[in-house]
């Protein structure tokens, strides 16, 4: 059976662990994907914002300006296949009071070279014509109004976008595109940003944006609360398995240990009978009238003992099934108190007075009356069985309201603290008893537990090793 346990607890663990780490696994790759994703979309944004501020300044570049841009493009007939052109683009610089040219018109017509005042030409190849004409936009938008960061940063952050460690560089090649390459943190992405603003002449910004973590963990909502609940279930299912397998041990140890415990009280008891028997069968020894009253005692004190352990048993297998069955009906307390004093057993080398006390207007009652005397007995019972030799218990009745609480008080051995929340548990007996051989099967407390809860009250206990124990039946009225 041990072997078997260890066997479901490791294939238990590997699965957990295995379930575990693919989830981790999972959820590192979502987790990746999302940043991926969110980059882009943030790239986007930026390559729109960008596009934005670029267009604001190309659209000034005439207004109150006593220059203007004009360019030509020097484009062979040849075309390749993939659409893509290779020309000569030459940009022209002209005083606006001599010719008011418009930017980005007279396209490949002779200019007055008298007018030029600055002239910068770029051999592209393999562009398309979309890419060279924004190339050539973005050319005549920096020559009347140069890019600056700071207001394209301010853009940015009106947008909820902040940029660091901006820096304007020249690259060493023309870059047509804007890019951006990702850090491989993984609790702190970061982008790395190139935005060429002026890509014929190699002039880009570069800066760095560090990803919001919480905008991560928004796209993951979904993945992660499901993959928290299918964790969280997972470890309940363990938990719940190792705690139902140490049960089904528990169990099993208290089987062990009660059929050890009944073989062991139900010995004595057969044993005396034997004697008994061996007696009666002596004839010789039937003629004595005095020996014969006190076999024919122990016999029926040993078949009340038989009797008494089969009908906590039965009790107790029974309440396991099904609800405790319940008479409730009105009786007198008092009476019930005074017959099970006047018939308790008393062993003879012990003396034993039971003091009852009543605070309470009336001792008439409401509960199962039967059940109430089987409390009582079992709750004596233990008080006579751990005491010493002279034994003195008190027996508090208490009406408060709706509330009735018998309290059964003694001067015996006592129970350690740290027992005193198992005595109520089937089968159990303390540690602590001084002789091993008192009869008992651990189940007159557990019984009597049973009993109170019957009535939806509760038990409960104080207690000081060596100066004796408090018993408190508390019952609603």
């Amino acid at each position: 059976m041990e072997k078997r346990i260890k066997t479901v607890w490791i294939l238990t663990i590997i699965t957990a662990i295995l379930i575990i780490g693919g989830q981790s696994y999972w959820l590192h790759h979502q987790y990746c994907y999302s940043t991926r994703t969110f980059m882009q979309e943030l790239h986007k944004q930026i390559l729109q914002l960008e596009k934005e501020e670029m267009n604001t300044r190309y659209d000034k570049r005439t207004n109150n300006h006593k220059y203007t841009l004009s360019y030509k493009i020097e484009m062979p007939d040849s075309v390749n296949q993939n659409g893509k052109t290779t020309c000569v683009i030459s940009f022209y610089r002209q005083k606006s009071e001599i010719n008011n040219l418009d930017s980005l018109i007279k396209q490949n017509a002779l200019l007055n070279e008298e007018s030029v005042i600055v002239r910068d030409s770029f051999r592209v190849e393999n562009i398309s014509n979309e890419i060279l004409f924004d190339a050539a936009t973005r050319y005549g938008a920096e020559m009347t109004h140069p890019f600056r960061a700071e207001i394209f940063d301010s853009l940015l952050q009106a947008n909820r976008i902040k940029l660091t460690n901006i820096r304007l560089m020249q690259t060493d090649s023309i870059l047509w595109h804007g890019s951006y390459t990702s850090s491989t943190r993984l609790f702190k992405p970061e982008m790395y940003i190139v935005y060429p603003y002026n890509p014929l002449l190699k002039q880009a910004l570069t800066a760095s944006i560090q990803i919001p973590f919480p905008s991560l963990l928004q796209q993951m909502a979904w993945q992660l609360l499901g993959s928290l609940i299918l964790v969280l279930l997972l470890v309940f299912c363990l938990i719940y398995q190792i705690k139902t397998i140490l049960k089904q041990r528990k169990i099993d140890e208290m089987r062990k240990s009660f059929v050890n415990t009944m073989i062991h009280e139900l010995k004595r008891p057969v044993q005396t009978l034997k004697m008994c028997i061996a007696f009666l069968n002596n004839k010789s020894m039937r003629t004595d009238e005095r020996a014969m009253d006190e076999v024919v005692k122990d016999s029926m004190f040993e078949l009340d003992n038989l009797s008494a352990y089969l009908a906590k048993v039965r009790d107790m297998t029974r309440a396991d099934y099904e609800h405790t069955p319940l008479h409730i009906r009105t009786f007198d307390l008092r009476e019930t108190v005074n017959k099970l004093i006047r018939l308790t057993n008393i062993p003879a080398d012990k003396q034993v007075t039971v003091h009852p006390h009543y605070k309470m207007e009336s001792t008439l009652v409401i509960a199962d009356p039967v059940h109430i005397a089987n409390i009582i007995s079992n709750l004596i019972e233990n008080a006579i069985k751990y005491s010493g030799k002279e034994v003195r218990i008190d027996l508090s009745c208490i009406q408060k309201g709706h509330t009735l609480t018998i309290q059964i008080t003694d001067n015996g051995i006592g129970i350690p603290p740290a027992e005193q929340s198992k005595v109520f548990d089937k089968f159990y007996r303390g540690s602590h008893i001084p002789d091993r051989n008192i009869p008992g099967i651990g189940l007159g407390l557990s019984y009597v537990k049973l009993l109170t809860e019957a009535h939806h009250g509760y038990v409960s206990l104080t207690s000081q090793p060596g100066k004796g124990t408090t018993f408190s039946i508390v019952l609603p009225q």
